[in-house]
């Protein structure tokens, strides 16, 4: 009796085993990016949260503007909380991605070397403006956090955006 070869058996050339390794090694690094991809999605709670944050201290300072006592000592614990809250929204963020890559402060600032000066001249330019057209010192400062705050919302906003276009691309 002469062995009869199984059709299901298949039998590999080394150009087969390449190709097929090949594109292994592609699905990883897809997967690999979009697993980086997804660990800079910000969770849409963020941009409001950080917006609050950047807006409040200035708020409360804004109100204890010739106020004495309390008023004026409560301004600085509230701006240090306002630093803190924002150091843990980062981390909150970053946590709920599900995939943690922990960037060097550095790179953080090199990745918003745009957004990051924009919001600020933005928020400089409105508290200029509100200075110049008479307001006073309080509602000048205000305006700048609040034009800033709501600069970091949109940041958010159109970063996940885009995150979330590149992430349909490799889909």
């Amino acid at each position: 009796m002469q062995p009869q070869e199984n059709e299901s058996v298949r039998h590999d050339t080394g150009a087969e085993s390449a190709e097929y390794a090949a594109g292994a090694l592609r699905d990883v690094e897809t997967a690999q990016e979009r697993a980086r991809l997804k660990a800079g999605l910000l969770p849409a709670w963020y941009g409001p949260a950080a917006t609050v944050a950047v807006i409040v201290p200035s708020a409360v300072q804004a109100w204890s503007d010739g106020k004495r006592g309390p008023a004026t000592l409560l301004t600085l614990p509230v701006a240090i909380l306002a630093l803190i809250v924002i150091a843990l929204l980062a981390r909150a963020a970053r946590r709920s991605a599900g995939v943690l890559i922990d960037r060097s402060w550095p790179a953080r600032l090199w990745r918003s070397r745009v957004a990051l000066p924009t919001v600020f001249v933005a928020g400089a330019l409105a508290g200029w403006l509100c200075w110049v057209l008479g307001a006073d010192e309080a509602t000048a400062q205000l305006t700048a956090f609040v034009v800033s705050g709501l600069g970091v919302w949109v940041t958010c906003l159109a970063r996940n955006a885009t995150i979330r276009r590149t992430l349909a691309e490799l889909a």
